[in-house]
């Protein structure tokens, strides 16, 4: 007979590069675009549209979205710090602090 333990089964590698490859991931994965996780992904598309700050408040609301919802989805990312700079109207650059260093990606929204 044969059985099996999904979570004894495999070996998640966590290290700085696995990491990193998840984060670049997440941030190319919009939410609702995975099948078997529609919860997935990153929530960056209802900013597309806000109208651009000049007190960084787009900003700021970025950064709090990032750092409630990437830990969720990448359980063993612990962040340090989250910095977002808006681009454009509809890109920007991310760039987040975590246990195994620092990853800057340029995103669409």
């Amino acid at each position: 007979m044969l059985q099996s333990a999904p979570r004894q089964d495999f070996k998640r590698t966590v290290d700085g590069n696995a990491i990193s490859e998840r984060i670049a991931e997440w941030l190319a994965t919009p939410e609702g675009s995975v099948a078997h996780d529609p919860s997935w992904g990153h929530n960056l598309g209802k900013f597309k549209f806000e109208p651009l700050s000049q007190n960084g408040d787009l900003e700021v609301r970025i950064e709090l979205s990032l750092t409630r919802k990437l830990p969720i989805d990448i359980e063993e990312l612990v962040i340090l710090a989250v910095h977002v700079d808006v681009l454009d109207i509809d890109l920007c650059r991310i760039t987040i602090v975590h246990q195994y260093g620092v990853d800057t990606q340029t995103t669409d929204l």
